[in-house]
């Protein structure tokens, strides 16, 4: 006899993805009010050890896909390194030519952070989170129209299509004769050549879609029934109540140990 195994999921994708966006929304708005780097670096730390742990997602996973925003973050504090370092008045460190001041060193930090930050929440929530509990979660708990909520789900179902259909034009325009890879002209004018069909192309579907949607009377009714429904359960509730105390108490540990500002008071005027 065979014995049916159940496979549990991960603790993350169980939580109501409403919840879960009201915890991105949280920690958004947590990071922004400082513009010192300890803050911003806690919740960077918290969110991916949470994500590892309750998300079901390997370490090395989720840091590969954190590699784009890494060199967002990264490129953003070395841009605003070499703009801040030409300013040499009351600079009190120096590297090489530049001089910067400390708080203009902490908040340039804080900020290429706060981006790190925000990008690891989202990223976090769209890994854990099923695009059809969401749309569903939107429309019950958050009390979204049901036509804004199902055009959400239609167009996030045709990112993976519209990724193929930029390979085929790519291909069609190959096949009479336009150069992609020869060239640095040829490379730079390569986005501005798939720009006008996909554009075509992403109006062509949306048409359809809208089409069918109305077809179908979807809005047409205020009562709708659903085979499937989300609801705010007791584990969302202490899910929530434990990220509020974590944020309360990280905010309280770092004004213990000076390490909190609100606002730009850190380095009023360096950025």
């Amino acid at each position: 006899m065979f014995k049916a195994t159940c496979v549990q999921a991960p603790y993350l994708s169980t939580i109501n993805p409403a919840v879960k966006l009201i915890c991105v929304i949280l920690v958004t708005v947590l990071v922004s009010v400082t513009s010192a780097p300890a803050l911003p670096l806690c919740v960077v730390i918290a969110v991916y050890l949470l994500t590892v742990i309750c998300g079901g997602v390997s370490a090395l996973s989720l840091l590969r896909r954190m590699l784009p925003f890494f060199g967002v973050s990264v490129s953003f504090m070395v841009f605003m390194l070499l703009l801040k370092g030409m300013e040499q008045a009351g600079s009190d460190v120096r590297i090489f030519v530049f001089g910067y001041t400390s708080e203009a060193l902490n908040t340039i930090m804080a900020l290429g952070l706060r981006i790190l930050a925000i990008s690891l929440a989202t990223l976090s929530f769209v890994i854990t989170t099923n695009p059809n509990e969401l749309v569903l979660s939107l429309i019950l708990q958050l009390r979204v129209p049901i036509v804004h909520g199902y055009a959400a789900l239609a167009a996030y179902r045709f990112l993976p299509t519209l990724q193929d259909e930029a390979k085929g034009i790519r291909l069609a325009q190959e096949i009479r004769g336009v150069e992609w890879n020869k060239g640095l002209f040829n490379r730079m004018l390569s986005p501005f050549r798939l720009m006008l069909p996909m554009l075509a192309l992403a109006a062509r579907k949306g048409e359809r879609v809208a089409l069918a949607m109305d077809s179908r009377g979807l809005g047409a009714n205020r009562t709708r029934t659903f085979y499937r429904r989300t609801m705010i359960s007791k584990r969302d509730i202490v899910f929530l109540v434990l990220v509020i105390a974590f944020c309360i108490a990280l905010v309280l540990a770092l004004v213990q140990l000076g390490l909190f500002v609100y606002g730009s008071a850190l380095g009023a005027g360096a950025i």
